[in-house]
């Protein structure tokens, strides 16, 4: 994918302002996505189990988090909660995951 911001530019413009913000987490998001009125990621934490997916979406006024799992530990996630929580809230969640060991590094060698 190209940059993130030009992505999202290009599909939300209305939106970089709230991307900016979240922007210097973007080494904890394993993917992105947007919609009509949202920019949308997934992110690379340890909790979230193989039977489950956590989705984030961003609007302008809350973030809607959608987390699909299973019961069973082999099956693809075939329900689904919808939950609702504010951008002081998400950053907050954000910037308490663990950085991968290259966001350390100061050159490659």
């Amino acid at each position: 994918m190209e940059s993130v911001t030009s992505y999202y530019a290009e599909l939300v413009p209305s939106l970089l302002d709230l991307w900016d913000k979240y922007s210097i987490h973007e080494d904890v998001m394993i993917s992105h996505h947007a919609g009509n009125s949202y920019l949308g990621f997934e992110v690379d934490d340890s909790r979230i189990r193989d039977n489950e997916r956590v989705i984030f979406e961003c609007y302008k006024d809350k973030v809607k988090v959608i987390h699909l799992f299973s019961w069973g530990k082999d099956k693809e996630p075939e329900y689904r909660e919808d939950h609702i929580m504010t951008h002081e809230n998400c950053l907050k969640y954000l910037s308490q995951l663990p950085r991968p060991w290259h966001r350390f590094c100061s050159e490659e060698a």
